[in-house]
């Protein structure tokens, strides 16, 4: 962040989470939920750029992926074509075709005059309220919107 704000380049961050996962482990186990997220990840990096953006496992199922030199609007772009390229993975246990879904919460930082005060830890927790907004929404989807204005996201998409 310190090397976007100096420069005056744009970082988008988001979060991603798959979801009802916790009914992968469930009902068709770890082993089986292990190879979904191994997946899931493999999946993200090759969607990616490899020597500029990072992805990291945040929690459990959950990821976050470090955009710098990338916009709100191109950090959108990205986030909804990996929702729907992780809701197309093909899965297959006990015999069972199965489906992931993913929601994601991304804030970015495209204008540091108005939003360069803003550190990182809040830039995360504006991804985190958007992740949240996305999963009470109905799940599956990509929220973001302003982060002066968080209780009205500006922008949203849905599978």
């Amino acid at each position: 962040m310190k090397r976007a704000q100096r420069y005056d380049n744009p970082i988008s961050i988001m979060l991603c989470d798959l979801d009802h996962f916790k009914k992968i482990n469930d009902t068709y186990g770890h082993q089986s939920g292990d190879l979904v997220l191994k997946r899931v990840v493999k999946t993200i990096q090759g969607n990616i750029r490899s020597d500029i953006d990072w992805l990291a496992r945040y929690g459990g199922e959950e990821f976050l992926i470090v955009m710098p030199l990338t916009s709100r609007k191109g950090a959108l772009v990205i986030a909804e074509r990996l929702r729907e390229i992780i809701a197309d993975i093909p899965f297959v246990f006990s015999e069972e075709k199965v489906g992931i879904t993913a929601s994601f919460g991304l804030a970015s930082i495209d204008d540091w005059q108005n939003d360069g005060t803003i550190s990182h830890e809040e830039l995360l927790h504006c991804a985190d309220i958007f992740l949240y907004r996305a999963k009470q929404a109905g799940r599956n989807r990509v929220m973001t919107g302003s982060l002066t204005h968080l209780d009205m996201p500006e922008t949203s998409a849905q599978g």
